[in-house]
């Protein structure tokens, strides 16, 4: 039984990035903002490298790792501290700042390795119950790039979040 597919966004666009040498995309409608690494916090009860909180334009950003939201097992995501407790993570530089829907407020932020740019997104739909994070693979200039629902990003981060607590 397959479910039923819904827009994702504006359709249009997507935000084209890299983590660990792998291309991704999102619906540009869902990303707030592209923000430069800022120092991490560590949030009592959570471990450092599942997450943490940065200053963002004056509030609290929750940043998840992003090897966890891709679904990582955590035991991999210490490969990779989130903090070493001042930054996120080692070599990303920047913030994937995602709304829980298009046109809403931030969510969380995601780290990755480098921004690529825009690319058409025409066609892209994601599933009306969130149970894939990829929801297409497609060839852009010659690399596969993976489609994230962005949904499921922020419904994973929440996930990983709660059951983190200790």
């Amino acid at each position: 039984m397959s479910a039923a597919l819904a827009p994702l966004g504006d359709g249009d666009r997507l935000l084209m990035f890299t983590f660990e040498n792998v291309q991704y995309a999102l619906p540009i409608a869902w990303v707030v903002e592209v923000a430069e690494k800022d120092r991490v916090t560590s949030v009592p009860s959570l471990a450092l490298p599942v997450g943490g909180v940065m200053n963002w334009h004056g509030e609290a950003l929750p940043l998840v790792a992003t090897e966890l939201l891709l679904g990582r097992d955590r035991d991999e995501a210490g490969a990779t501290p989130f903090g070493a407790a001042t930054t996120v993570g080692y070599a990303q530089e920047q913030i994937l700042v995602v709304s829980a829907k298009p046109g809403s407020t931030a969510r969380m932020g995601m780290p990755v390795d480098r921004v690529v740019g825009l690319v058409d997104g025409e066609g892209v739909a994601a599933r009306q119950v969130a149970a894939e994070l990829v929801v297409e693979r497609r060839p852009v200039e010659g690399c596969i790039v993976h489609v994230l629902d962005p949904g499921a990003l922020v419904a994973r981060a929440e996930e990983i979040i709660e059951s983190s607590a200790y």
